[in-house]
């Protein structure tokens, strides 16, 4: 999944003008995974974008939902135009033809129409249109494989249609759920949002089921040596005390969690029906195999909590449920959600125990609580395992400033990271040299991620507008970069930068000049202080006379140690 080009018609989006068309580089390096960076000042459009392809495949998802309204699959008040190339392997339509690396898919929404979905390929000259039959057709297949996203803040209008897909979602589960076991509809669908409530299942699902090279270093920078524990509670009654009927296949997939768990206990309630059912899980080799056995890999197991988890959405009452499907994009829906006690959830993974490392050299391991580890573990954990997680070709992830709680090491190497954890392919010394055929999309203030990244890669945004560097990233200085992408020409703060002016601008006298070198000894080193003592060696030529010979060189550390 490599993104091509987007247009928007029609009306503006945020701060994206219309009928502009954003064009993006393009590789086929098979080595490096396809990461694309968003980087800007505050306002500068480049969250707005990522909000622009949630909304592109929200839409192309619920055109797809047999719960979506006539209104829904219209949409009278939005046009785009999307390309985006899918690899070979990931695309599911009778046109497959043996020698095609990738396909270009083409989808183009005017104003008040249904999209048209075409799909090109013999490098790009021959095209095929596919018509939409269905839930089920071509069209769906021709989508990418899974959206992905997340944000560090409070991004309504990039959180928004996934919270909204999710009611959908569970319409479409609790409709289909006498249906027989091996009928499942929530195989194809496409929009996941990873939040608070997700970490865990994305954590343990790594852990348990990760590909081991990639887990491995995953577990490195993370400083756990594996996962000790964790619970698993379904309390089965909604809002009105009622009870929640699992269905033909989530019974299944109860009973296959059932199978790799230590111990378990349940609960009848009325009529008999299952009440509560409370699975316990003391993690080692036997656990491990036993997942391996039951779920095809770490995904596998994280659609299932996912599916559990959608449950939770009868806690919310019915006409709140039907508000949030058919609300306007600016409304904030996690206001309008009811925030039920964790105890009284249908679905919830709790008490989650790792082996953490303490000391590396001592080899001393502590068994902690996950829930106590830091904002940046629980950061990384959520965004770096969502992509450890997702195997598949074709997926695309839309990450809205996924460092924020990274501390300076972590973001120097996250591209690093990334290309390391969707390797596919090692050579003798473990380098990666196969990656996934997936893209990640991520925003960012961090100057460090921009340094790990070559200039085709970096989009920078002004105005709504983006184009890349005139100068080379990859491999730049931090405070190059600072001037560079976010116009700033100073590498120290303002605060601190204002006193050195103050003093520059107090040197009056060549007395004045013994005063300013005594209190530069309380600033740390930076361009900004040496700047000013060269201006002092200026200004003490201004002043020198025959009996003048002091040495305006910055001071050494035993010139400290004498102060």
């Amino acid at each position: 999944m490599r993104l091509k080009s987007v247009e928007i018609l029609g009306s503006e989006f945020s701060s994206l003008k219309p009928n502009y068309r954003f064009e993006f580089n393009n590789s086929k390096d098979t080595t490096q995974l396809s990461t694309k960076i968003f980087a800007g000042l505050n306002g500068s459009g480049k969250s707005n974008l990522l909000e622009l392809f949630s909304k592109i495949f929200y839409f192309l998802e619920l055109y797809h939902l047999p719960s979506a309204s006539e209104e829904n699959r219209l949409d009278k008040n939005f046009g785009f135009i999307i390309e985006y190339y899918l690899p070979y392997v990931a695309v599911q339509t009778a046109i497959h033809q043996q020698d095609q690396e990738q396909y270009l898919v083409r989808i183009s929404k005017k104003i008040g129409e249904h999209p048209e979905f075409s799909l090109h390929y013999n490098n790009e000259k021959d095209s095929r249109r596919i018509d939409y039959t269905g839930p089920e057709g071509e069209t769906k297949d021709i989508l990418p494989k899974k959206v992905i996203a997340y944000t560090s803040g409070q991004n309504e209008l990039l959180s928004n249609p996934y919270y909204k897909v999710r009611y959908h979602y569970f319409k479409q589960l609790e409709t289909d759920k006498q249906k027989g076991p091996n009928h499942n509809p929530m195989e194809k669908n496409t929009l996941f949002f990873m939040d608070y409530e997700s970490n865990f299942s994305v954590f343990i699902c790594n852990m348990l089921l990760a590909n081991k090279v990639n887990l491995d270093y995953y577990k490195q920078i993370l400083a756990i040596d594996g996962l000790s524990s964790f619970r698993i509670t379904l309390n089965l009654t909604d809002y009105k005390n009622k009870n929640v009927v699992l269905g033909y296949r989530l019974e299944k997939e109860l009973q296959r969690l059932k199978l790799c768990a230590t111990s378990y206990y349940e609960e009848k309630g009325k009529k008999g029906f299952k009440s509560k059912v409370i699975l316990d899980y003391k993690v080692n080799n036997a656990t491990i195999e036993a997942f391996k056995f039951h779920f095809k890999n770490a995904f596998d197991l994280f659609k299932v909590f996912y599916e559990f988890d959608t449950l939770n959405l009868y806690m919310v009452p019915v006409m709140t449920r039907k508000l949030i499907m058919n609300a306007h994009e600016t409304l904030n829906l996690s206001d309008e959600m009811p925030k039920a006690d964790p105890s009284s959830l249908v679905f919830r993974i709790e008490k989650i125990t790792v082996d953490k490392i303490i000391n590396r050299s001592e080899n001393e391991i502590k068994e902690i609580y996950y829930k106590s580890l830091s904002d940046g573990e629980h950061q990384f954990s959520q965004v770096i395992g969502s992509v450890l997680m997702m195997e598949e070709p074709g997926c695309l992830f839309l990450f809205d400033e996924p460092n924020t709680h990274f501390n300076p090491m972590w973001r120097a190497k996250m591209i690093s990271i990334l290309n390391k954890i969707t390797g596919i392919e090692f050579d003798s010394n473990k380098r990666v040299s196969k990656v996934r055929q997936q893209e990640v999309i991520l925003t960012t203030h961090s100057p460090f991620v921009i340094s790990d990244s070559f200039k085709e890669n970096v989009y920078k945004f002004e105005n709504g507008k983006f184009s890349n560097p005139e100068l080379q990233t990859h491999g730049s200085s931090i405070t190059f970069l600072l001037e560079l992408i976010f116009n700033r020409d100073i590498s120290i703060s303002d605060f601190s930068n204002e006193k050195l002016i103050e003093l520059k601008e107090s040197i009056h006298t060549k007395e004045d000049i013994a005063k300013v070198k005594k209190s530069l000894l309380n600033f740390g080193e930076s361009i900004e202080k040496f700047d000013i003592y060269t201006f002092l060696m200026e200004k003490e030529e201004e002043f020198k006379d025959d009996k003048d010979g002091d040495n305006l060189m910055p001071p050494t550390t035993n010139d400290l140690q004498l102060q």
